[in-house]
């Protein structure tokens, strides 16, 4: 075994969203701090890959909310001295969204009252129902703060206070509110597309969920980062570095380290040990407990609560590279293709219930003509970079929530560590993306004459790279019972030890695990460190970070620069697609 190194204040397991933000705000207060990261790239599901040497595609950033100056990631970039140094591109303001139906086209504006006038235009009937429940969305959505709202009881009365007649709502499950309402299946639909930005069926989503979610966009709209999702974790990573703190990608912890009761470091699984007196696990949240802590560390009833959590919906994601400039034949939008009329989360529960019931032919015919789709196109929201795509080319991808249940997917277990190999699965798999495929032809007619790439990507791919639970990047589900106080803080049982990322109380999305990182590295400095950077201060070194070198920004070049690659001792293989 190889000897201990020691030295360190604190260790962040991690490097996506979370555990960089609260990597950077240990190293900026001056804590030595060292970030492991078990694969090649950090950033998480900011990173971006590339394919052929022509195509770049951003894994899991799409578009963001609460971009103007004095936003939440903005402000959290420039506390730690990275201010202006990541341009947000904004969105078509007429409609940075657009779901379509066969028969119908809704435009999701920047604003609540034009929200309200394109939904009342394409429901006239419906007009008083309609001003109504965005009356209660609108009312609770502008209460919250990402940041204050959910990081006490004492924030959360406020909240409701604040909300005053509309707070009984708030955590009412959405589609209660509808029920309430009466409103038409159709409307119902429009209403709840967005849920699978937060990866909760509308059964089970509270109304405050929804509300904020609307506020965070129709506030100020949709953006784009400049340079794409990777941007975001080379700035936070210049930060951690020219303050002191390492980064090491291949570093696979295997286990925290638990001494007399309290946090000691962690163990990789090569078998050296790095020791500390903190750690900070932004891994998926069974797995820190169970696997890297170890259940004879807990409680009985932390056992049975992390055991009992009930996990976000996954995602199908298909990455496609096409030979025309998209940007000359749509606005600057995202498309939420529905073929059908129906609640996506009653489709999705159905698909996942009927899994072992329906045959492949089944499958793939209910796959096909009921999955939508969630449609973005990268190079019509960053129009600058030429590392996107080949000129007059274009990148699309399209995704949709789909069952996590490994039979839908062909597979005896979820644990199939050979499940690329099955036929099944390959079947299943294909069947998926011909659907995305399908409804980007319907919102592109003829691009399929176009396509020069496609990838795709299921659930266990997901489980494979970033290994969490259930195949979701979103951690624990956001549902009545699982949200906002019954949702895990950035302090645990174990002494020495935090948690961030998002399955803690900020949720789901780039800026809910950016905020937990916040909040954690405040919990470990026993500091209202959120307060602070809200208010204006600055608390990392501009003058420490390096110019950007000239022409185009190279992001990926720019995180593989700052880490340092651990010679892999492991057996593991390379994550697959």
């Amino acid at each position: 075994m190889d000897v201990a190194e020691n030295g360190w204040d604190a260790l962040v397991i991690g490097s996506g969203m979370s555990g960089l933000t609260a990597a950077g705000y240990l190293a900026v207060s001056g804590k030595r701090v060292l970030v492991l990261e078990s694969y090649d790239v950090i950033g998480g599901n900011t990173h971006v890959f590339r394919r052929a040497g022509k195509w770049e595609f951003d894994v899991g950033v799409h578009y963001l909310g609460d971009c103007l100056p004095g936003g939440k990631l903005p402000m959290l970039l420039n506390g730690l001295g990275q201010a202006g140094r990541v341009e947000f591109l904004p969105m078509d303001s007429d409609g940075f969204d657009t779901i379509t139906f066969p028969d119908l086209t809704v435009r999701v504006p920047r604003g609540w009252d034009g929200y309200r006038r394109n939904l009342i235009d394409a429901f006239p009937d419906e007009a008083r129902k309609i001003t109504r429940i965005v009356r209660v969305f609108e009312r609770i959505g502008r209460q919250v703060d990402l940041s204050a709202t959910p990081s006490s009881l004492t924030e959360i009365a406020r909240f409701a206070a604040r909300c005053g007649r509309y707070a009984p709502w708030a955590m009412v499950p959405l589609a209660r509110l509808f029920d309430v309402h009466r409103l038409s299946p159709k409307l119902r639909a429009v209403l709840s597309v967005h849920c699978g930005a937060y990866g909760s069926p509308p059964s089970r989503t509270p109304v405050v969920l929804h509300a904020a979610f609307l506020q965070y966009f129709l506030s100020s709209g949709g953006w784009y980062p400049r340079g794409g999702g990777q941007v975001l974790s080379a700035r936070l990573a210049q930060a951690i570095v020219a303050h002191g703190g390492e980064i090491r990608t291949r570093a696979e912890v295997d286990r925290i380290l638990i001494e007399n009761g309290r946090t000691a470091g962690v163990r990789l699984a090569g078998g050296q040990t790095l020791r500390a007196p903190v750690v900070v696990s932004t891994a998926d949240i069974k797995r820190t407990y169970l696997d890297l802590v170890g259940e004879e560390h807990l409680r009985a009833r932390t056992l049975r609560r992390i055991r009992a959590y009930r996990m976000s919906m996954p995602f199908f994601n298909v990455y496609l590279g096409v030979d025309i400039d998209l940007a000359d034949r749509m606005p600057n939008t995202n498309y939420f293709a529905c073929p059908t009329g129906e609640d996506v989360g009653a489709l999705i529960r159905d698909l996942g219930e009927n899994a072992g019931g329906y045959d492949r032919q089944e499958r793939a015919r209910q796959a096909h003509r009921r999955l939508p789709a969630f449609i973005t196109v990268t190079t019509t929201k960053d129009p600058h970079s030429t590392r996107y795509a080949p000129r007059g080319g274009s990148v699309i991808e399209a995704m949709s929530m789909v069952p996590a249940d490994p039979e839908f997917w062909g597979l005896d277990s979820a644990d199939d560590g050979a499940y690329g190999d099955r036929e099944t699965y390959r079947e299943m798999k294909q069947l998926a993306t011909d659907a995305m495929v399908a409804r980007v032809a319907e919102t592109f007619p003829g691009i399929e004459d176009h396509i020069r790439w496609v990838e795709a990507a299921t659930p266990m791919t997901q489980t494979r790279y970033t290994r969490v639970s259930d195949g979701t990047p979103y951690g624990i589900e956001c549902s009545v019972g699982q949200f906002g106080p019954f949702r895990p803080r950035p302090r645990t049982e174990i002494p020495g030890l935090f948690i961030a990322g998002v399955s803690t109380a900020w949720g789901p999305g780039v800026t809910g695990a950016a905020l937990s990182g916040l909040h954690a590295a405040g919990t470990v400095l026993g500091r209202d460190i959120a307060a602070e950077v809200f208010s204006g201060s600055v608390l990392g070194d501009p003058a420490r970070i390096p110019a950007d070198p000239p022409g185009e920004f190279d992001t990926l070049a720019t995180v593989k620069s700052l880490a340092t690659r651990t010679r892999r001792t492991s057996t593991g293989k390379a994550p697959v697609r």
